[in-house]
């Protein structure tokens, strides 16, 4: 089981569907606590050196909002995982809950370098925001592939249709985001008519 643990790790760099079906089958609780709380940490500490070097706040404010940020960041793993288990279930894919808040927990395993790529970015005396973006752009997709490994893992599913359980809840809530102020704003006008 030891050899398993210290392989995981290069199975989510190097071979993201094999590293995330054997997450899958043997269930490493203590390697997903480990990913989750790291890359909590890493997203606060990289988040706070890069807004505290253009804002000058003081980085006494990365203890007390630690806890809130873990707090968040986890509340919103567990959502993502209903809400994407219940899409993939309105597209007529079968699959284990479970497996899916495992497989989505490590896939948070690229967030743990925020913190590196931000002590390294604090050293840089020009370009700070450019390289900021080009490692936060690189990281969210190394994540977006990750996620949409795991949908494939889970559901036995084909990149197209994981991409597609991926991106339905997304559409679903920007197309809420554009009619729900229009139907209010309908239903103002309906009423001031009567």
């Amino acid at each position: 089981m030891e050899s398993y643990y210290s392989a995981l790790p290069y199975d989510l760099v190097a071979h993201p569907g094999r590293g995330l079906n054997r997450a899958k089958e043997h269930r490493p609780w203590i390697f997903l606590v480990a990913i989750v709380i790291l890359s909590e940490i890493s997203i606060a500490t990289g988040a706070t050196l890069f807004v505290s070097s253009f804002t000058g706040a003081g980085r006494v404010s990365f203890f007390s909002n630690l806890f809130l940020i873990m707090i968040l960041l986890t509340f919103f793993w567990i959502i993502n995982v209903g809400i994407l288990h219940f899409f993939a279930e309105v597209w007529g894919k079968r699959g284990r809950v479970i497996d899916l808040f495992i497989t989505l927990g490590l896939a948070m395993f690229p967030f743990i370098l925020v913190s590196p790529l931000s002590l390294i970015v604090e050293g840089l005396v020009r370009g700070r925001i450019f390289f900021q973006s080009i490692f936060t752009i690189a990281i969210l997709l190394w994540c977006f592939f990750l996620a949409l490994a795991a949908i494939r893992e889970v559901y036995s599913s084909a990149p197209l249709e994981a991409l597609l359980i991926l991106l339905t809840p997304i559409l679903f809530f920007m197309v809420l985001l554009i009619f729900l102020p229009l139907a209010c704003i309908l239903l103002v006008i309906l009423s001031l008519s009567l």
